[in-house]
């Protein structure tokens, strides 16, 4: 006689293994059918990876004092535009030639991937020479994030492969890490596994899992920490000092990785440690952010945002400052276009946010991310309770952090609504939302719906795998 509660229960004890099942092909076939640098900074991010790989831990920006600029529109003549600053950072020539070549197809959706683009890089090499490039948006970002691909490109330029072809082994090896630190979090995860499992096999995280980013280790290494904390605060164990180390190490990686995410290192007020632990565990990866921002304070300043964007993270500060009232109430307009296009991104825009996916795919996946919730909820919510604040406590305040640091650096001076938020920003935020609202399902208690969303959840990778290679197929090749 078949007897769902046995399938469940064992799915759902192995939901790590299922996930090593989907994953590995979904990251590989991403990787691999991605054309090169057609993921957001991708070109940036592998240029970074290239001065990690040469130990060129904080670059010194080469000023180009001769080159003025001929432009005469506004833009160019507003004295309150930051402009970037001329010059650029020493690059492999390589890298900057493949990236022209690859350059006219984002944001252009009728041009696609020819034999006469990809003949054109075939043989593009390493250690042809030195260009130079503002990408200062990558180069504030510290190693260890890029410890991955910098390895690939170690490796590709040793046994001589084409700088494309290191691309591709570059994103391999990011989503082999990736996907590794992410089954060690299924693998723990006890309350919030069903809801990671969700989000880690949706196209955004799958892109990025499969790019050169540095989002990718952020992402895994956030899942990871969530990971720990549920499998030792909902288990009632004691923390062992190998899980307080990694968690501390972790937070570090995700802090100085993205400042602003550092807010969540003070879940540890919440957790089973002593006084002096949570001390610990705060005040090092603070400390980790403000020693790389005195090690790489230098090109901190570097400007780099494009003069179209209009920013001017100075003013905008003394804006915020000025208008305290005016700044906060942004928060409460809610644009329904805004929220509906976060919610897509974080789901999966691919490419360079040109690549949508269709209407159905997007309200399927939102039902199912949905049922994840369903299925996690419970008629108890006082087990645990302070924790479960302190996660959406933390949550919430890095969202801030996050919005806030979005309209300084990459908001039209004294705009009216916060703009700039890509979905794929939640992400290292989730797993704190999804321990937070978890509950131990006891199968007792599963009745007949959740039974068939739970079936569900398990099949929308299939669904997912498909949307993105045909996805892909049709945005980037020829018919």
């Amino acid at each position: 006689m078949f007897k769902f509660e046995a399938i469940y229960l064992k799915l759902h004890k192995h939901l790590h293994y299922i996930y090593l099942l989907y994953a590995i092909p979904m990251v590989y076939l991403a990787a691999t059918i991605t054309p090169p640098f057609q993921n957001p900074d991708e070109p940036n991010h592998f240029l970074r990876g290239e001065q990690i790989s040469r130990f060129d831990i904080v670059p010194v920006f080469i000023r180009d004092k001769e080159k003025v600029s001929t432009r005469s529109d506004s833009i160019f003549t507003d004295p309150q535009i930051i402009y970037p600053d001329k010059g650029g950072f020493a690059a492999d020539k390589g890298i900057l030639d493949a990236a022209q070549v690859f350059s006219p197809i984002q944001f252009h959706l009728k041009d696609k991937i020819s034999s006469r683009l990809t003949d054109s890089v075939e043989n593009i090499k390493w250690g042809t020479g030195i260009g130079y490039k503002n990408f200062g948006n990558t180069v504030i970002y510290p190693p260890v994030v890029y410890a991955m691909p910098a390895m690939g490109i170690v490796a590709g330029k040793l046994f001589h492969l084409p700088v494309i072809k290191t691309l591709y082994l570059s994103r391999i090896l990011n989503g082999i890490f990736s996907i590794t630190l992410c089954f060690f979090a299924l693998l723990l995860a006890k309350r919030s596994n069903i809801l990671m499992f969700i989000v880690l096999l949706f196209p955004m995280t799958v892109a990025l899992f499969a790019s050169v980013s540095q989002d990718a280790s952020i992402i895994s290494c956030a899942f990871l920490l969530v990971a720990i904390i549920d499998n030792t605060e909902f288990g009632n164990k004691t923390y062992a000092k190998w899980q307080v180390y990694a968690m501390i190490i972790l937070m570090s990686i995700i802090g100085i990785a993205k400042p602003p995410y550092v807010l969540l290192t003070f879940i540890f007020l919440f957790l089973k440690l002593d006084r002096k632990t949570k001390a610990t565990g705060i005040i090092v990866p603070l400390l980790s952010v403000l020693t790389w921002f005195v090690i790489d304070r230098a090109n901190f300043a570097i400007k780099f945002a494009p003069p179209e964007l209009r920013v001017n993270a100075q003013l905008q500060v003394l804006h915020i400052i000025h208008h305290p009232f005016k700044f906060i109430g942004l928060f409460f307009e809610f644009d329904k276009q805004a929220l509906i296009a976060c919610l897509h991104s974080f789901i999966g825009i691919l490419g360079w946010l040109d690549l949508p996916f269709s209407t159905n795919y997007y309200q399927i996946a939102s039902i199912i991310l949905f049922a994840g919730f369903i299925i996690g909820l419970s008629s108890s919510w006082k087990d645990h309770i302070q924790l479960k604040t302190g996660l959406l406590i933390c949550a919430f305040i890095t969202l801030i952090a996050v919005l806030t640091a979005q309209y300084v650096t990459w908001t039209a001076l004294e705009a009216t609504s916060l703009s700039g938020m890509q979905g794929r920003y939640l992400l290292p935020i989730f797993p704190f939302i999804a321990l937070a609202v978890s509950n131990v399902v006891k199968y007792e208690k599963f009745d007949r719906l959740r039974e068939a969303l739970f079936l569900a959840i398990l099949l929308l990778p299939i669904f997912t795998a498909v949307t993105i290679i045909e996805g892909l197929i049709n945005r980037y090749y020829p018919g």
